[in-house]
């Protein structure tokens, strides 16, 4: 699945955000890294008398994960046009993947690999095949393999750079993996990484994302700008809520070049939201980082409510209270612009 770049929607919602945190609207937006002028930011622009500058970038969980999941995408494609005629034997088969698997960028290396691949796994299939076939016959009669139902191959066929694998699965008992599905098809599937290895390229992967934003954006808050960190959450907004919290203070410990301001933008579905992380000297998760899977309320909006009705709905108890300042700002997708089309005008402009 291809991830579609959001950072022009990410980028106005969070302004909108701001618009409304300061009761201003945005003036002068203008793209540096297009234009020339000043520090090479993506954004800045004008919130009354207070000028902003504004950097964006998608958290990945791994490295390379938006070219994965692109190569991952290919390969689906790649299995249902090549594999229409079921393979040997009444069974299920799988191919295993790295989750972090990366097809060559080049379109003739790519073809030449899969290519090799599809030979890889006709074969392998048709060794399991004949090395499994004593296993339907005849009652009573003797059994000559040592390997039954369940199978697999594993190889690292020429062109590619990892080491992949192939599963023949039992057709019987059924799995819920295997439901709906004929005998002889074949599906992709991606192994996940050791959580430890996982948390490990999250934290890595966030600290080169502040090495290069960062710099940038001291440039400007030396001009007098306010400067704000976008990082947008391509993987699940719980995973990544929970890493932010746990390194956020590693990664500003002891640097000098930190963003005043620092959000997280969730764009899942069509509500987008808006996680304040940090503002001036404080961030997650010391104050307004949210619990995961708990509803929120805004501090301000129970003042108004009596105690008494507190007390008998249980609202105290059923929601987590956050005030106003930490409270997430939620948008419809379809109300957010794409800041990023300016650039192309500005773009033709000088051409």
């Amino acid at each position: 699945m291809n991830i579609p770049n959001n950072e022009g929607m990410a980028c106005d919602a969070v302004i909108r955000h701001l618009e409304k945190w300061t009761g201003k609207s945005r003036t002068e937006i203008r793209h540096p890294e297009i234009n020339g002028v000043g520090p090479p930011v993506e954004l800045r622009l004008q919130l009354g008398n207070q000028n902003y500058a504004i950097e964006h970038t998608r958290v990945e969980s791994f490295d390379n994960q938006i070219k994965a999941s692109i190569s991952i995408g290919e390969l689906k494609k790649f299995i249902k046009e090549r594999f229409t005629d079921p393979l040997p034997g009444p069974v299920y088969y799988e191919l295993q993947v790295p989750l972090d698997v990366c097809l060559p960028e080049k379109r003739k290396d790519r073809e030449r690999m899969l290519n090799t691949l599809d030979k890889w796994i006709r074969e392998s299939a048709y060794r399991m095949h004949r090395r499994n076939t004593d296993l339907f016959r005849p009652l009573f009669a003797p059994i000559r393999s040592k390997v039954w139902h369940d199978d697999c191959v594993t190889g690292t066929p020429l062109g590619t750079a990892y080491e992949i694998k192939l599963m023949r699965t039992k057709l019987w008992p059924p799995a819920l993996h295997t439901a709906g599905r004929k005998p002889g098809t074949i599906v992709l599937w991606y192994n996940y990484l050791e959580e430890d290895e996982r948390n490990d390229r999250y934290f890595r992967r966030l600290q080169r994302a502040f090495d290069k934003k960062c710099p940038k954006l001291k440039h400007c808050k030396d001009e007098g700008a306010r400067t704000v960190l976008i990082l947008e959450a391509i993987d699940s907004f719980m995973t990544l809520n929970d890493q932010i919290g746990r390194y956020l203070p590693a990664l500003l410990d002891g640097r000098k070049e930190v963003p005043d301001d620092i959000y997280l933008v969730d764009p899942s579905g069509s509500l987008w939201r808006v996680y304040p992380v940090k503002h001036d000297d404080d961030h997650w998760p010391d104050v307004g980082m949210p619990p995961q899977g708990q509803p929120l309320i805004c501090e301000e909006d129970l003042l108004g409510i009596p105690t008494w009705y507190r007390n008998a709905t249980g609202l105290d108890d059923l929601n987590v209270i956050i005030p106003r300042k930490w409270f997430p700002t939620t948008f419809e997708q379809h109300e957010l612009d794409d800041l990023t089309r300016g650039r192309v005008s500005e773009t033709l402009c000088q051409n």
